[in-house]
């Protein structure tokens, strides 16, 4: 074999025994909008995470986000934090959350819902654990942060000069109590931005995504060297050392299995609700209306609701329910056991009655069902 042959046979094994670069890939392109009052939400289907391993990284870009805007990362199949850090937290940029065994476990069941309130998702996407390499900057004594937040670790602002816009800063955590949660301060004990004042954590880390070039100002330049730039406190858990974490793959362009979020519809006169939301064969699907638009009804209107169906779900029955707006979801009638309403492609036309308008008026609308996807709710006078 001559000296070319060698070098192409060189080439040519190196790019078969060469790792595969990591990808971030997008899984949901929106836009979908995360309105008020914790009434939207979008559901991340099941199949995105069949392959996904723990450590891999959902990444929700967003903008419109309003300063009071909230996110959450919620099990469908209860409408509860998929893990206790997750059930809500401020917004101020891009969030991410890192997958656990058990998080994957509700994921490729029930698929991973995103709410919230007073935002508007871009696009969501899954990154592999290898696309994140992390440099531990502190691993000074454990602090315990004591439950009456009186505790806190004093961080020299040398430990953040490779920190960036888009990097990761990583609290990794131990004896974490239910309950716990983190506070990011300054060196004047202000919170760094509203979403890490008192965040909740859990696990064995916490990240804070840094979107915003203004906590980055104060890490860097107010404190340098071996002066105190940041302290860490919170309640409910030890400290144990402090990560930069930077992303250093690619983003893939490849849009094939993406799943799109549902058009979004302006509003007409009478409507409550335009658009497309599923309700799966789980019961985990609902659209919550609130009393606002029910104040002018009257006995001479009627709640007209369309759909579309689940060819899938055609042979275990497809039915809607419509309930009160409450804690318990009481049914709109006021009977004691539900009232469920069998779906054949035809719209759900109802009547309201004395009972069931003052209900509507006072705490508003649940439509919950199976098999299933609802395209509009409207008020139609029967006059």
């Amino acid at each position: 074999m001559n000296r070319q042959n060698y070098i192409v046979a060189f080439l040519l094994c190196s790019l078969f025994l060469a790792p595969a670069q990591a990808l971030e890939r997008t899984i949901l392109l929106g836009p979908k909008t995360i309105g008020k009052a914790w009434r939207d939400n979008i559901i991340l289907e099941p199949r995105h995470f069949v392959d996904a391993h723990p450590g891999d990284i959902l990444t929700v870009y967003n903008d419109k986000a309003k300063g009071i805007a909230q996110g959450a990362f919620q099990n469908p199949s209860n409408w509860q934090g998929i893990a206790p850090e997750y059930g809500y937290f401020g917004i101020a940029g891009p969030f991410r959350m890192t997958l656990t065994d058990d998080i994957l476990r509700i994921a490729r069941t029930h698929g991973i819902a995103i709410g919230g309130h007073d935002y508007r998702i871009l696009r969501v996407t899954l990154t592999d654990a290898a696309d994140f390499a992390e440099t531990i900057v502190w691993k000074g004594s454990p602090v315990k942060m004591k439950n009456d937040w009186s505790s806190s670790a004093e961080i020299a602002g040398r430990c953040f000069e490779q920190l960036n816009i888009g990097d990761g800063l990583r609290l990794h955590i131990s004896h974490v109590e239910p309950g716990a949660a983190c506070k990011l301060m300054d060196f004047t004990w202000n919170a760094l931005d509203p979403s890490v004042d008192g965040v909740p954590v859990g696990g064995d880390n916490y990240t804070w995504s840094v979107w915003s070039r203004a906590p980055l100002l104060k890490l860097q330049l107010v404190g340098y060297g071996a002066q105190t730039a940041m302290r860490i406190g919170g309640k409910g858990y030890r400290l144990d050392s402090i990560g930069i974490v930077k992303q250093i793959g690619e983003v893939s362009e490849d849009l094939t299995n993406a799943q799109r979020a549902p058009r979004e519809y302006v509003l007409q006169p009478g409507e409550l609700f335009h658009g497309e939301k599923y309700f799966a064969p789980d019961w985990s699907g609902n659209l919550s209306v609130n009393a606002a638009p029910f104040q002018e009804c009257t006995l001479n209107d009627v709640l007209i609701i369309s759909y579309r169906l689940d060819d899938a779900a055609v042979a275990t029955g497809t039915k809607a329910q419509l309930s009160i707006r409450d804690a318990r979801w009481h049914e709109i009638t006021g009977a004691p056991e539900p009232i469920y309403y069998p779906l054949d492609g035809t719209d759900v036309v109802y009547m309201f009655d004395p009972v069931a308008l003052d209900k509507v008026k006072t705490r508003g609308l649940i439509v919950t069902g199976v098999g299933f996807t609802l395209t509009k709710i409207e008020i139609l006078s029967a006059q």
